[in-house]
């Protein structure tokens, strides 16, 4: 070491002596400035890459849902070909469900719209309202050849289908999150006409969407026929061809309830409840869901006993008690309202 030192301490005198400029240890880093400049630049750039990155992702979600619901329709469009099977225009193809009894069958894509008297689907107009049950039955039955009020089980088995999709989840997957549930709440305080761009899923809609059952949302559900059906949830009620009547014939407690909460069905068949859809793919849970997972509630009055008419999917201010297996047993089959309509099929 003492050597190193002197041997320094020389090359510093004769660096002096020579005129030879001595370079000198001093220290280096970057000022509290500098430092916040550098943080500012990668924070930057850090949230140009989350944006740019997001936008990737939903890009290619959206081109992975399009290429899939392509691969099915290809799929139903070879089966209704194989099974002679021609859906009227604008009616959309539904799988029959023998769980709930039902065959292949053709569905209204749209709530039903009066066009001069007779009922037909398509995206203008307001939906058909102020029209019975009983009126829809007959009204249904003159659309076309083979058509008719849409029944009960086949409105379950259309549930079934889209609850089956995953597509049709805030979470992105079946059960994650809740069901979409259109217009329901209030944001116009009325009925909608419906959009003939299915990607415009919010057509009408002036405010209140967002991740909330409470909420409106899209209006559009994905089919695993790979087609779509407007407002099976929310915009108006809908006719069913079911009626139930009698004493004790209604589901009890009396008043809006979870499906989980009924303590006696009466006379409801296990046919329109939830839990007839446990068989079909991805909804074995199904019987514990309720309006968290956006399927609807039921409204029943243990007090009535003359016959009821079946209405489902809810109104545009239903809000949470809205959604795909929404139930309500208030009104005769004689009643109307502005905010029932009803849906055809073949």
């Amino acid at each position: 070491i003492y050597l190193k030192k002197v041997k320094l301490s020389l090359s510093l005198s004769l660096s002096s002596r020579l005129g030879v400029p001595v370079k000198r240890q001093t220290s280096s880093g970057f000022t509290i400035v500098e430092l916040l400049i550098v943080i500012v630049v990668i924070a930057i750039l850090a949230a140009i890459t989350i944006v740019a990155y997001t936008g990737i992702s939903d890009r290619a979600k959206d081109s992975a849902r399009a290429s899939e619901l392509a691969q099915w329709k290809k799929t139903a469009e070879l089966h209704k070909i194989q099974n002679n099977i021609e859906c009227p225009d604008n009616y959309v193809f539904i799988y029959g469900n023998s769980a709930l009894g039902t065959n292949d069958f053709c569905v209204m894509k749209y709530e039903a719209k009066n066009v001069g008297g007779v009922a037909a689907s398509q995206a203008a107009g307001t939906p058909w309202v102020s029209i019975s049950q009983t009126s829809a039955i007959s009204t249904s039955q003159a659309a076309c050849s083979g058509c008719h009020l849409l029944t009960e089980a086949e409105w379950m088995t259309i549930a079934a289908d889209v609850l089956s999709v995953k597509y049709n989840w805030t979470g992105g997957e079946v059960g994650n999150g809740f069901i979409q549930k259109g217009h329901v709440n209030n944001n116009p305080g009325s009925a909608l006409a419906a959009s003939t761009d299915d990607t415009d899923t919010t057509f009408g809609i002036t405010g209140g969407t967002g991740d909330t059952i409470n909420h409106n949302g899209p209006r559009t559900l994905y089919l695993t026929s790979g087609d779509v059906i407007w407002d099976l949830s929310g915009n108006v009620w809908e006719w069913t061809n079911a009626t139930i009547s009698g004493s004790g014939s209604q589901p009890s407690p009396t008043n809006w309830k979870e499906y989980t909460a009924v303590t006696n069905w009466g006379s409801l068949t296990a046919s329109s409840r939830p839990s007839a859809l446990a068989s079909t793919a991805g909804l074995s849970g199904i019987a514990s869901w309720n309006a968290n997972q956006g399927i609807g509630r039921l409204y029943s009055d243990t007090s009535l006993t003359n016959t009821r008419a079946f209405r489902r999917g809810g109104l545009w201010g239903s809000a949470g008690y809205a959604g795909v297996l929404a139930l309500n047993l208030s009104h005769t089959p004689s009643n109307t309202s502005s905010g029932i309509g009803f849906r055809v099929a073949r």
